[in-house]
């Protein structure tokens, strides 16, 4: 009788730890499934920007650009930072041919100064990898900017429109402008895009803003395509599914927490989460799919009629507008004129 009712005891308890643990299992497997880029295209004598290459997944990008030949120039926001890359880039890979530059997205003097150095100290530019982002508290930027959004996308749009005449110029053409994104971005608000300030009623929200900047990004790439297709740039929105990172470090409380728990235990490896950016950064033949989002090495549709080019185009107006309300010019022939 004892041991009857301690097996159904021991069944009680055995069975919803195996269901759970096998139902973990299924969501690690659904969420770690990786496309992994078989591509073995070289790129030697190519120069590659990069945000955002001092962890996660700009430095697991840096190390395979470099030890595929690239010339890799990482932006980093942090001197501390700028040196310890270095360091690291040149142990991990053997290669020398790899800059490591200052640039802090939380200014746009920063961006402003950065992109002057490295037009008048580099010969070319084949590709801008706009990979940094943050995920944070409601905070501002030096100019302003919900930090959000100041980081994720104005900061790389004036970066991109700073640079896009050296690589209009570059021999070899088609050059990439690649936009790293994330699914929720599906979840952002093209109303709130219209206040880049981040002036809003009521409480905040880390994810709806978040979602807004990678909204932002997707927009932009659909732009960049169509302003600079026939320049020679085309451009690609990318997203690398859910990656373990330190992207969530700034989330506090039991729901920060536990994120960060489920980000160490069921999300891709920067290794893995950097293969469709090198599918979309290598292969030939996808330019005519310039302006669109790709995810495991695939193209993905994007259904929202409200996310034309109509409204691309005026969210591109609207932040043009706004930096140059905080005194920025977005070229360089115009501050040379002045």
């Amino acid at each position: 009788m004892l041991e009857g009712t301690l097996s159904v005891y021991a069944f009680g308890l055995i069975f919803p730890l195996a269901l759970a643990g096998g139902l973990l299992f299924l969501i690690r497997y659904y969420i770690k499934k990786t496309e992994w880029c078989d591509s073995d295209e070289r790129l030697d004598g190519k120069t590659v920007l990069l945000t955002g290459g001092s962890s996660g997944l700009g430095r697991a990008l840096s190390v395979e650009l470099a030890k595929r030949g690239a010339r890799v120039v990482v932006a980093c926001r942090t001197k501390a930072r700028r040196d310890s890359t270095a360091f690291f880039l040149r142990s991990k890979t053997g290669s020398f041919n790899v800059r490591v530059m200052f640039m802090d997205l939380t200014s746009l003097d920063s961006v402003w100064e950065f992109a002057r150095e490295f037009n008048e100290s580099e010969e070319r530019l084949d590709a801008i990898i706009n990979n940094a982002a943050i995920l944070c508290e409601s905070e501002k930027t030096a100019d302003g900017f919900d930090t959000m959004l100041g980081v994720n996308y104005i900061g790389h749009f004036l970066l991109t429109l700073l640079l896009h005449d050296k690589m209009r110029k570059c021999p070899d053409s088609p050059t990439r402008v690649l936009n790293v994104v994330c699914s929720g971005f599906r979840g952002g608000n093209l109303q709130d895009l219209k206040n880049l300030e981040g002036q809003s009623e009521g409480a905040y929200s880390i994810k709806q803003h978040y979602r807004n900047s990678k909204l932002a990004q997707f927009l932009f790439t659909k732009e960049v395509s169509r302003r600079y297709r026939e320049m020679g740039i085309v451009s690609f929105a990318v997203d690398p599914g859910l990656v373990s990172t330190n992207l969530y470090a700034h989330l506090t409380g039991f729901s920060g927490q536990l994120t960060q728990a489920c980000a160490k235990v069921l999300y891709r490896t920067p290794e893995e989460g950097v293969q469709t950016i090198l599918y979309c950064l290598l292969t030939k033949g996808i330019e005519p799919e310039s302006g669109k989002l790709f995810r495991d090495c695939k193209l993905q549709e994007v259904h929202v009629p409200e996310w034309d080019d109509q409204a691309a185009k005026a969210l591109w107006e609207n932040t043009s507008d706004v930096i140059e309300q905080k005194g920025i010019k977005l070229n360089f022939e115009e501050a040379e004129e002045e």
